[in-house]
């Protein structure tokens, strides 16, 4: 499959540039040669990252002037949708963020959307002909990739709240792993304040602890299960995200060694791995 490539330019199939003109709007031009080398019949992708409004504007402009070329078969593959976290009314007076950028995402008619780890299963209930790619190889990249260099006496795989819960079973499942710990923790919506981690879980014995998740953002999940796994005599914790954000930076007390992809954006002093590898 061809691949217009947003998120790794120098790597796509199609030529193109982009601009932002001064009033904020992104703005694409791609090349007609290299257009005209493809068979307008045979599935073409657009691969993006969709991380801000300009993102999401810029997947639907491109869309927009393949049309106009004439291919007939366009999918969109997502490394990163933003939103995506808000998968419902949170609190009264705030939107449905989800389902509006879903509501634009369908408007482009794309005939499949394949989305990197989504938060929810909301999300491909919103948008079209939309697909999960899971984090399963990823994380079994990065599991492989941290027991490549340590020699732990054991390792479980960490849910840090009820929401993953469900995909972490799945996960364990794949990965062969049978000792799963589920993390619990209280959450003020209005300030966002966390408190009352726990988990039934009682010793952990020198245990390499691999922290699973979709998303790190500010990190303070993951600090305070980190908190609580080493009490329970975790000897390491290792924090695996799919998209890591990391608004206040990589270093999570608690926490020993991060892995993540770039699928929002490029992360230095962790174990960042190419998106490229996992969304094909």
């Amino acid at each position: 499959m061809h691949t217009l490539n947003l998120v790794y330019p120098e790597q796509s199939d199609l030529l193109f540039k982009t601009m932002v003109f001064p009033d904020g709007q992104p703005h694409i031009k791609i090349d007609a040669e290299s257009a005209g080398r493809l068979d307008k019949k045979a599935p073409l992708r657009i691969m993006s990252r969709i991380a801000g409004p300009a993102d999401l504007l810029l997947v639907l402009l491109v869309k927009n002037t393949l049309d106009y070329l004439e291919f007939e078969h366009i999918e969109l593959h997502i490394s990163y949708l933003m939103a995506a976290r808000m998968d419902r009314v949170m609190l009264e007076g705030e939107p449905f963020s989800l389902k509006v950028v879903a509501a634009m995402l369908n408007q482009g008619r794309f005939k499949k959307i394949k989305i990197f780890d989504p938060h929810s299963e909301v999300t491909t209930a919103l948008v079209d002909r939309s697909y999960t790619v899971t984090n399963h190889a990823f994380v079994q990249d990065a599991v492989q990739h941290y027991l490549s260099a340590h020699t732990p006496a054991a390792y479980s795989l960490v849910s840090p709240d009820a929401g993953a819960l469900k995909k972490i079973h799945k996960l364990a499942q794949y990965l062969g792993i049978t000792d799963v710990v589920e993390c619990m923790k209280e959450r003020d919506l209005k300030t966002g304040a966390l408190t009352n981690f726990q988990t039934a879980t009682t010793d952990l014995g020198g245990q390499t602890c691999f922290l699973v998740d979709d998303i790190c953002d500010g990190g303070g999940t993951f600090a305070g299960v980190a908190a609580l796994l080493k009490e329970k005599g975790a000897a390491e914790v290792v924090l695996i995200v799919s998209h890591g954000i990391f608004s206040k930076g990589t270093a999570i007390p608690g926490v020993d060694q991060i892995y993540t992809t770039d699928s929002y954006r490029g992360v230095t002093g962790v174990n960042c791995f190419a998106i490229d590898r996992y969304l094909s």
